[in-house]
């Protein structure tokens, strides 16, 4: 295989690449290179995808762009240069990128364009036309396609290779029921870029289609097609459902990323989609119950509708979570990153709320009350909550979380809210509400907020979370301390309180001498 250009040839590509203004740009940011010695030669596209070198795969680059592309070809560093800048703007923004962002960048508005479906049940075949343009003008271009049906659901479906201006992500934000909400993850996306440019897609992504007209919505594998996409493909492989129950798809596909431990969704995304699907179940179950229960809700899924494997539990307490964190009133949530790291603009993350926060100030579901029966606190349990954790924004986030200053109060916040500190301040603020609510029964701390709170309460417990954190253990200039709370090690932290004096019964007042 050549990999060498000589003199003669070198000369014919700066001729060939050179721009209006004189001058040779280099191939991966299009900046102008000024001295023509400073110019050097490499491959365009990988070797596996070209089989051979050619000047047509030659392109001039900058010496600091061709180092720093190591072993990657120009088209590639250019693209991974590229897919940096766009996760690097949406993340900047507060904004979590999709499918149909990826379609924007490539295609600008040019895409979303409509296809017609003709069904036929007794051949089982599918006729598609597929429109290059939103308003119908051009003719379409025509592919017909064998029709299968699974043997469990009965649900049928066809394989296709799909124009990419005819697919769209099939979500909707704030839909009742969002089949792919999950954002791009960067690194993912990456990796299957690179690998698809020489490797073979060996599962396609998945869509549906509703009605006889409309695209073809992509509801798993996003990140398939969006890297094809990325890479300039303009087909791609998928699977489409015709008409199909949009609930089952959405449990198959729940399932299959939590359970059968595909690609994970973000734990903000597995919490919307089990807070979905419970809406869905919970009509189907009221529709049958006399007296409703959340355990008889649980039995209704597992039983009634034989569907072991849904986690009807996890459903209501993702609707739960989500009823708290979503609400309009609460302050907090605009401290907490949707996915499973935080930012730097966020103070904690959705699955350290769900692992810290909540396993001491929500009861585990399901309860056995009857659903809005007096002994039913499950409403009152949610403004609670949202209510506390307005109290701890107002006293440590709000006009004090400024990453981009990193002034003394925002290193205060920042260290309150490391992973050691929370994991063990939280159920010291669960111990002093229990002693501030004048609570006897040890139990009752298991179920802190599942109650009415008075007014007055609210007060002594909002005193009291001021006291908490007005500790010098927050403030003090010792580095030991960031070094512990950056340990996940509750026993180092509850260690480490205690030799500075940060106790339950200092934040009580309680003299212990």
């Amino acid at each position: 295989m050549k990999r060498q250009i000589n003199e003669g040839e070198k000369v014919k590509l700066l001729s060939k690449y050179r721009q209006e203004d004189g001058f040779n740009h280099c191939f991966v940011d299009n900046e102008k290179i000024e001295n023509e010695k400073d110019i050097q030669f490499d491959h365009i596209e990988p070797y596996a995808k070209v089989e051979e070198t050619s000047l047509d795969n030659i392109a001039p680059v900058c010496k600091k762009h061709n180092l720093a592309k190591k072993d990657m070809t120009l088209s590639e560093y250019r693209d991974k240069l590229g897919m940096e800048k766009f996760f690097e703007r949406f993340e900047s923004e507060g904004k979590q990128a999709k499918l149909n962002d990826v379609l924007t960048l490539k295609f600008k508005n040019d895409f979303g364009f409509p296809a017609q479906y003709d069904f036929d049940s007794k051949q089982m075949k599918i006729t598609v036309k597929y429109y290059q343009d939103k308003n119908k003008i051009h003719p379409p271009e025509i592919q017909t396609n064998q029709v299968y049906q699974c043997p469990i659901t009965k649900m049928n479906y066809y394989y296709a290779l799909i124009p990419t201006q005819n697919i769209l992500n099939d979500g909707i934000e704030n839909a009742d029921l969002e089949l792919q909400p999950r954002p791009l993850n960067y690194e993912h996306l990456w990796d299957l870029y690179r690998h698809l440019r020489v490797n073979p897609q060996l599962q396609p992504s998945i869509c549906r289609v509703v009605g006889n007209e409309g695209c073809a919505l992509v509801f798993d594998g996003q990140h398939k097609a969006a890297a094809k996409i990325w890479a300039g493909a303009n087909l791609i492989e998928a699977k489409v459902y015709i008409n199909p129950d949009k609930v089952w798809l959405m449990r198959a596909n729940l399932i299959a990323h939590d359970k059968l431990k595909q690609l994970r969704f973000y734990s903000s995304i597995l919490a919307d989609k089990m807070a979905q699907l419970y809406g869905v179940n919970w009509q189907r179950y009221v529709e049958t119950a006399a007296r409703k229960s959340e355990k008889g809700f649980c039995n209704f899924i597992k039983y009634a509708e034989n569907k072991s494997d849904e986690k009807p539990d996890k459903q209501i307490e993702a609707f739960l979570m989500n009823s708290i964190l979503k609400s309009d009133g609460n302050k907090f949530s605009q401290f907490v990153a949707p996915e499973n790291k935080s930012g730097k603009q966020y103070a904690i993350s959705w699955d350290s709320m769900k692992k810290y926060y909540f396993r001491y100030f929500l009861v585990k579901p399901p309860l056995e009350v009857e659903i809005d029966s007096k002994e039913d606190y499950r409403n009152q349990e949610i403004a609670n909550n949202i209510r506390l954790l307005d109290i701890l924004s107002n006293q440590i986030l709000e006009d004090k979380w400024n990453p981009s200053e990193n002034n003394e109060i925002h290193k205060k916040a920042e260290r309150i809210f490391r992973p050691g500190a929370i994991m063990s301040w939280l159920p010291m603020l669960r111990d002093v509400i229990y002693n501030k609510l004048d609570l006897i029964n040890p139990e009752e701390a298991h179920q802190i907020l599942f109650r009415n709170i008075p007014e007055d309460k609210w007060g002594l417990i909002e005193k009291f979370v001021g006291r908490m954190f007005s500790h010098q253990i927050w403030s003090e200039r010792d580095t030991n301390i960031d070094v512990t709370f950056g340990n996940k090690n509750k026993e180092y932290t509850k260690d480490l309180f205690g030799k500075k004096g940060f106790t339950t019964q200092w934040i009580l007042g309680i003299n212990t001498t």
